[in-house]
């Protein structure tokens, strides 16, 4: 027997299973210096932009994500302030805003872990609000007729900084950049415009040139204005591997060539099997973030193969347009024909991204957080144990079966060379 092991909440969860298999997961490069002096050497050697072009600014706004995306807040944070005081700006000047996008907003009681308990007391911290029209104003529109719909407090700042992590996104190509602030502290309609594109043969995992969701996110960043960034690409340990900081594009587009050797692996064959985590909490608290982990095992599965998705969901599906648009269909295909004959909703596109999914693979779920008939109008099979599921999809499996457990599922790029 082979033991499995997949993180899980704030733990993790264990199996056995019969066959031998291959761990699919974002590489462990080499760590050249600790998280901590990577991030001061990007920010002493900034690509394309420099904080001293911000020197003396008055009223500094400095975005990261909530707890859903993995930014490592607390090491980034003390040194760039101190970069910010060297030129001049106090830290009673600066407002952490954090950029929830279309997630619930961030209660004060979560400042503390986002940002450390000793910051959190020193420096103003608030959260971004979608839907809160009086904190919200309107610059105009994209190329792409995208309404700039955008947090106040952002677009009348003196000087714009973003933080966040280089990752994959299963539309927008590759997160980071722009993405932080132009998602993150975008109004309801500015992200439902600009998600509406996903459908685009373009909008794909990885992909950036021609992706119209990533072009457009790129052209907003420019019109709201990024004077600096702080993007870090981390392993599977959560250590930053490589960090960049200065232009919200140049940086960020050295950044991603870096994480492309990290996050991409190669696989020469579909599997019969893939067993995905989402890699534990932040990005297992719901099933709105564990469909991510799913679009990416799809990649690497067979037709008619089958996924186990772990996945925590403290906090359930995680929104109700998702189980909404989920209710309407009884079967993978009317999923997908629902939404695309319906006006775009933010929430429900979730239920197209895992109705992609469903078409290509059984999909048994385990989530503590997910009850039978959720699981039910979520069209997946539930078990109650990593073991349970194991056992379930035996009976399916050729002899001699290909297998890939994927820890980290949504961060890992499954490249297919040869399908």
């Amino acid at each position: 027997m082979y033991q499995v092991k997949l993180p899980y909440g704030k733990g993790y969860i264990l199996g056995e299973i019969p066959y031998a298999f291959e761990n699919v997961s974002i590489s462990e490069e080499a760590i050249q210096h600790s998280s901590s002096e990577e991030i001061i050497r990007a920010l002493k050697n900034p690509i394309g932009a420099s904080l001293a072009d911000i020197k003396g600014a008055k009223n500094v706004v400095i975005v990261t994500s909530d707890l859903t995306r993995p930014v490592p807040n607390k090491l980034i944070l003390p040194p760039l302030l101190e970069e910010l005081e060297a030129v001049g700006i106090k830290k009673e000047n600066i407002t952490v805003l954090i950029g929830t996008g279309l997630h619930r907003v961030s209660p004060e009681e979560e400042f503390a872990e986002l940002v450390g308990e000793e910051l959190a007391k020193e420096i103003k911290v608030i959260s971004h609000d979608a839907w809160d029209e009086e904190n919200l104003v309107y610059l105009g529109k994209s190329s792409r007729n995208t309404p700039i719909v955008i947090n106040k407090h952002y677009a009348e700042a003196d000087a714009k900084i973003v933080l966040g992590v280089i990752d994959p996104h299963q539309f927008a190509g590759i997160s980071g950049g722009a993405k932080g602030v132009v998602i993150g502290v975008g109004g309801e309609k500015l992200v439902q415009a600009n998600h509406s594109m996903l459908t685009h043969p373009q909008a794909r995992l990885g992909i950036i040139e021609g992706n119209p969701v990533r072009e457009d996110i790129d052209e907003i960043g420019g019109i709201i204005g990024i004077d600096f960034i702080v993007n870090v690409v981390l392993n599977s340990k959560k250590e930053v591997v490589k960090a960049v900081a200065g232009h919200f594009v140049e940086a960020h587009r050295v950044g991603v060539e870096i994480a492309r050797k990290t996050l991409q692996v190669e696989l020469n064959q579909t599997a019969d099997l893939i067993i995905a985590a989402s890699g534990g909490f932040p990005k297992d608290v719901n099933l709105y973030q564990a469909q991510k982990a799913l679009l990416h095992a799809a990649i690497a599965v067979k037709e008619g193969g089958t996924i186990i998705l772990v996945a925590k969901c403290d906090e359930g599906v995680g929104e109700e347009r998702f189980t909404e648009q989920m209710k309407k269909a009884k079967t993978p295909q009317q999923i997908l024909d629902n939404f695309t004959q319906e006006e775009f909703r933010i929430g429900a596109h979730k239920a197209y991204l895992w109705g992609t999914s469903l078409i290509k693979a059984r999909v048994i779920l385990v989530a503590d957080g997910i009850d039978p008939e959720t699981a039910r109008i979520m069209q997946v099979e539930k078990a109650d144990t990593l073991q349970q599921a194991i056992d379930m999809a035996i009976g399916s499996l050729p002899e001699n079966p290909k297998i890939y457990v994927m820890p980290k599922a949504p961060s890992t790029i499954p490249l297919m060379i040869n399908k």
